[in-house]
């Protein structure tokens, strides 16, 4: 007997005179198995599953989807009416996403009333919020985060929603450029399906090479832009249109079947080799679209394979149908349960607020969805008022996140929360203009990196990574007083170690590393003409503990440290080098805006083991060398040994170890003996 689908290909066959016709959608249950591998993998991602690492591609499977089933329903309407209703199109798409995102991003906004303080966390909770519901969100994250896979962003509540933002930003256009091409095929007297499968060939060549280019280039724009995603989504427009058309060549059941045993491998192979710290999605990206089409094609065949056969169990097809809010609702479950436990991983509360969103999309689904989509068919609600009621949805929405924006301005505004908020936003003058991140671009001008602009021949020179940026206003209090110019060159993640970068960890991917070594080759070009302007000493400062206390990464670090001194030295320069900054494992202005300051000095991590090992290498070059010293604020930070999160009225730390203006400005004191041995040997009278 003949399958519905042999069916449906026959009767387009049969049908004289259409050139044109296409086969009707059917119904996918695989695909919604696909759709819940999807978001299985990117939640277990989220969770911190071990083994999952590679889960955030899960993303890329669903733009396929996305891609595939919305421009099959584009191109059906343009074969069946000759057009394309934008009005329509949008109402369909307010009444898919709007209330379930309504709901969620309400809550959101509700619990983090509850549970974020208001010095940064509630205001930027609402900023999230205003750009998802402008669907903008993905180009917000660019601007706000240092990258998806960066550390704090996995505090972010909304971060997730940059991926809608992507695919509403492609479906701003998609559909233009379907009606133009339709248009241009018709004047040009050719098949619609030529110029559609052109444009949308076309457009996956060219934001695919976009792509791989800003990758390299800027990795966080690059995972975030919806020109560098589009061609995921246009991989899936340009499958419909060619399935659409008939143009999927006819294959045995076996064929369809190696076809879907090789997009398992694809997915297993990009397990195996994609991690979050490349530049994604770039090549890599490649893997998981391949695979989510080869899914695709294989369902097509004229029985099922064992793989569609699975996706296309209850289980799995439950899970797909609920897989939109469950991706809703579980990253701000778990963002916000991280952010009020100030960033502390627990895997088995994490997986406890998997599965409570697991519920909440189930609810979601059966109370909210369904019922919308029933409401919306019972009161004949045409497209015209779909869009308005998005657009006041939008607006309420609005309006509720700039009233908790406004709660958090007012609360940050007096007490200890004013404090906190000053220390965690106060950075030193020169950061904006100077301290450096990837990519590297070159060095600013040397005029406009010093503490006294009327000069362009500084005395001192400030290298290093965010660690040295820190120290900037102590040394602009000792400059007042003993009258000199510094040279403030810093780069994030990059210590002054030549030949050595310790930036490839978590969160940070080998780019860095390639732009911190490009840096330091700029630093040590330069060297040469600031001595000649004058230049007498340098201060070297760094997140020397960045990597694990391996002895192997301790002697990469010693060998990088003792060639910077002798290059610095080989210019007749005087060195100080600044021991390691204690640190914390959480934020102290967010620990102290929740917990008392007993209780949040508790947090310092034991790192003595490391901290002593740098520091002996430290000593040991200061003892063979008369031109180097070493400082240590250990005692002024850690009087008695313990390590504060306050010293008298002053917060220390802006984060986990970055020092706040005001405690650098305090350490002058300890570090005036030190400078004025750096300047000892410069003209006097200065």
């Amino acid at each position: 007997m003949a399958t519905r689908r042999q069916a449906v290909r026959r009767a387009a066959k049969e049908k004289p005179g259409r050139e044109d016709a296409m086969q009707p959608p059917q119904y996918r249950p695989d695909i919604d198995g696909l759709r819940a591998i999807a978001v299985i993998l990117v939640v277990t991602y989220h969770a911190g599953v071990p083994g999952f690492a590679f889960g955030f591609i899960g993303v890329d499977i669903f733009f396929v989807i996305s891609g595939y089933l919305i421009t099959s329903l584009l191109i059906r309407e343009l074969a069946d009416t000759g057009h394309i209703s934008l009005l329509a199109f949008y109402g369909r798409r307010i009444r898919r996403l709007m209330p379930a995102m309504v709901v969620v991003i309400l809550s959101s906004l509700v619990l983090g009333y509850v549970l974020l303080t208001p010095i940064g966390q509630q205001q930027s909770l609402s900023e999230s919020a205003i750009a998802s519901i402008a669907f903008f969100a993905n180009y917000y994250f660019i601007a706000t985060t240092g990258g998806y896979f960066d550390g704090p962003t996995d505090q972010v509540p909304l971060l997730h929603m940059w991926s809608l933002s992507v695919e509403e930003q492609f479906y701003a256009l998609w559909p233009v450029l379907l009606i133009v091409g339709t248009l241009l095929a018709k004047r040009c007297g050719k098949h619609p399906w030529t110029f559609l499968a052109a444009i949308a060939s076309v457009g996956i060549g060219a934001s695919f090479c976009y792509g791989v280019w800003l990758s390299s280039l800027n990795p966080n724009a690059a995972y975030f832009s919806v020109l560098s995603r589009g061609w995921q989504l246009l991989a899936g427009a340009l499958l419909a249109c060619l399935i659409g058309r008939g143009l999927l060549p006819q294959a045995s059941n076996i064929a369809m079947s190696a076809l879907a045993v090789l997009g398992a491998v694809l997915l297993l192979v990009a397990a195996s080799i994609i991690e979050g710290s490349h530049g994604y999605p770039g090549w890599a990206g490649m893997l998981p679209v391949l695979s989510a089409l080869a899914l695709i094609v294989s369902g097509f065949g004229s029985a099922s394979t064992p793989i569609s056969w699975l996706l296309s169990t209850r289980p799995f097809v439950f899970v797909g149908k609920v897989s939109y809010p469950w991706y809703l609702w579980h990253w701000p479950l778990l963002a916000m349960s991280r952010a009020y436990h100030l960033g502390e991983a627990d895997l088995s509360r994490d997986l406890a607020l998997v599965a409570l969103s697991f519920v909440l999309a189930c609810l979601t689904y059966c109370l909210v969805e369904k019922p919308a989509v029933r409401f919306f068919k019972r009161h004949f609600i045409t497209n015209k008022q779909l869009v308005k009621l998005g657009g006041l949805s939008s607006v309420l929405l609005a309006l509720a996140a700039f009233g908790l924006m406004s709660h958090a301005n007012q609360q940050k505004s007096v007490g200890l929360y004013r404090q906190l908020e000053s220390a965690a936003q106060e950075m030193p003058d020169l950061r904006a203009a100077c301290h450096l991140s990837t990519p590297f671009q070159g060095l600013p001008e040397v005029s406009t990196c010093m503490n006294r602009s009327e000069t362009d021949s500084p005395d001192l020179l400030l290298w290093g990574d965010s660690h040295a940026d820190h120290y900037s206003p102590m040394l602009d209090e000792l400059a007042s007083n003993l009258q000199f110019t510094f040279l403030q060159r810093t780069f994030s993640t990059c210590p002054p170690l030549i030949g050595y970068s310790h930036g490839y960890s978590s969160g940070h991917s080998r780019e860095n590393d390639r732009h911190c070594e490009l840096f330091k080759a700029e630093m040590t070009s330069e060297l040469s003409r600031l001595v000649e302007r004058g230049l007498s000493g340098v201060v070297l400062s760094a997140s020397w503990l960045g990597r694990p206390s391996s002895e192997t990464h301790i002697a990469q670090a010693e060998e990088g440290l003792r060639k910077t001194v002798d290059t610095l030295l080989g210019h007749g320069l005087r060195i100080v080098v600044v021991a390691p900054t204690p640190v914390f494992s959480v934020p102290m202005t967010e620990c102290l805006a929740r917990r008392t300051e007993a209780s949040c000095n508790n947090y310092q991590r034991r790192r003595e083991k490391r901290r002593e090992a740098m520091l002996a290498v430290m000593h040991d070059i200061a003892e063979h060398e008369t031109d180097v010293r070493v400082v240590d604020f250990h005692e002024q930070l850690c009087p008695g040994g313990n390590c504060h999160s306050l010293l008298g009225d002053t917060v220390v730390y802006r984060d986990e170890h970055h020092l706040t203006t005001r405690a650098a400005r305090e350490l002058a004191s300890a570090a005036h003996g030190d400078i004025a041995w750096l300047l000892a040997d410069t003209a006097p009278g200065r």
